[in-house]
């Protein structure tokens, strides 16, 4: 019965890790873009934007519109009137004050007419060019078309925060797993001197003291391995949320090893951030829009002339008036002329506008040549430390041979021999950390300088 419940563990194990699935970097920087939030949304702002710039340049070309109505009026009242002889006047002056001084032999017979139900309708085509309206749809038009380009480096900038967040979540999980493999060595070394001592023991060869030296740092070897195993699952889950797979996914990081190439930096990067970073991109754009909008401004006050054509078409009223076409052809000129200063004030407003712009990228430019000079020091720091962790591990490894070869030499002690081992551990746990640093300062120097990409 044991063992086939062992085997059905051993089965249900090997299914599991079946399922698991393998990502590289790049792959799990593929799906974080594709999953991302801020990366649709961003992509419907390009996608709005560039509906923007079409729907402006509509006004440029001529418009076409139909009208038409329909009236309906019900039991209108019939309009009478009743005949009567024409009064007269001694002159035009005296019929035009009223003054009438009798009545002539002239007789006015009078009038009916049956009003009822009456309906007609009337259907209309009118086109509309505009020919100059002081640039304002050229500027309209400028404006939109940057705001698209201002869409576009959005979309790169939130592309950059996700490989960054991305790469930060796998090379942390690369890192753990690496520091895991680390912890399963140092439980490994300790099972073997506690075994060792626990034979010594057995043949008094030493005391309890030595061994229990020994258990208690095996105890906490093994404690930190399992704190290890728990952040390892906790890494994982961390990555499938930023690449959106279930918490609950089974993952390896097929990229396993860290490695460290100390690339040789171009000694103009300082100028390729200032001219690729999306931010600094973006603020140009709008320094751009800024402009346009004085012209925009200035437009509302310059001479606007229009022209156009309509057809209309009345049909018969009733009895009373038959049907009616009408055909016009109109030229629309309005020229601003005085308003209290309205456009001097208005014009200086968006000049402002402009001017704060302009002293907001400066300001931004500034803030990412600091940050740009920072990740730069920082990576060259961060190659420093790798060199260091490396002699250190050398000498780690040195240490905890000879004082292993004089331990059971009797030349050393257990304690002598458990410190060398914990400044192994530390040495290759200081390397991995150094190694993961490195890398996270790479992704956040080619972010710095608007190179971070897939």
């Amino acid at each position: 019965m044991k063992n086939k419940i062992f085997s059905l563990l051993i089965f249900s194990l090997i299914t599991f890790q079946g399922l698991a699935q393998e990502l590289s970097l790049n792959e799990s920087r593929t799906l974080a873009l594709e999953y991302n939030q801020k990366i649709k949304i961003a992509d419907q702002m390009i996608a709005e934007n560039e509906s923007n710039v079409r729907f402006v340049f509509t006004q440029f070309l001529p418009n076409l519109k139909a009208t038409g109505s329909y009236n309906y009026y019900h039991d209108i009242d019939d309009i009478n009137l009743s005949g009567s002889f024409l009064p007269t006047a001694n002159s035009l002056a005296e019929a035009q004050q009223g003054i009438f001084s009798g009545t002539s032999d002239v007789y006015f017979p009078g009038f009916n007419v049956e009003m009822g139900n009456i309906d007609f309708f009337s259907a209309g085509l009118t086109l509309s060019q505009p020919i100059y309206l002081g640039g304002k749809i050229r500027s309209s038009y400028q404006m939109t078309k940057l705001g698209k380009e201002i869409a576009t480096y959005n979309r790169s900038l939130q592309a950059s925060d996700v490989l960054q967040e991305t790469d930060q979540a796998y090379w942390n999980l690369v890192s753990i797993n690496e520091k895991a493999n680390l912890a399963g060595k140092y439980v490994k070394l300790l099972l073997a001197l506690v075994r060792d001592l626990q034979n010594a023991y057995d043949l008094e060869i030493t005391t309890k003291n030595e061994l229990l030296k020994a258990q208690v740092q095996l105890n906490q070897a093994k404690l930190d391995l399992f704190r290890v195993q728990n952040l390892q699952v906790l890494s994982k889950m961390s990555l499938c949320q930023v690449i959106g797979k279930d918490l609950r996914s089974e993952i390896i990081a097929s990229d396993t090893t860290i490695a460290i190439s100390q690339n040789a930096i171009d000694a103009d990067y300082m100028q390729k951030a200032l001219k690729q970073r999306p931010e600094l991109l973006m603020l140009g754009k709008q320094v751009e829009i800024s402009q346009e909008q004085v012209k925009n401004t200035q437009a509302d006050y310059l001479p606007q002339l229009g022209i156009g054509a309509s057809y209309s078409n009345i049909s018969s009223i009733g009895n009373l008036v038959g049907s009616m076409n009408f055909l016009a052809v109109q030229a629309n000129l309005s020229v601003p002329v005085f308003h209290w200063q309205e456009r001097k004030h208005k014009v200086a407003s968006a000049r402002f506008k402009r001017k704060q712009k302009e002293l907001e990228m400066d300001r931004t430019r500034d803030l990412i040549s600091l940050e740009v000079q920072q990740s730069y020091f920082k990576l060259r720091e961060a190659y420093q430390q790798i060199e260091l962790a490396k002699i250190s591990m050398e000498q780690a490894n040195e240490n905890v041979e000879l004082t292993q070869n004089s331990f059971y030499e009797g030349l050393a002690s257990t304690t002598e021999l458990l410190d060398a081992q914990v400044f192994w551990q530390k040495a290759h746990g200081e390397l991995i950390d150094s190694k993961i640093n490195c890398k996270l300062r790479e992704i956040s120097f080619l972010k710095s300088i608007g190179e971070l990409e897939i």
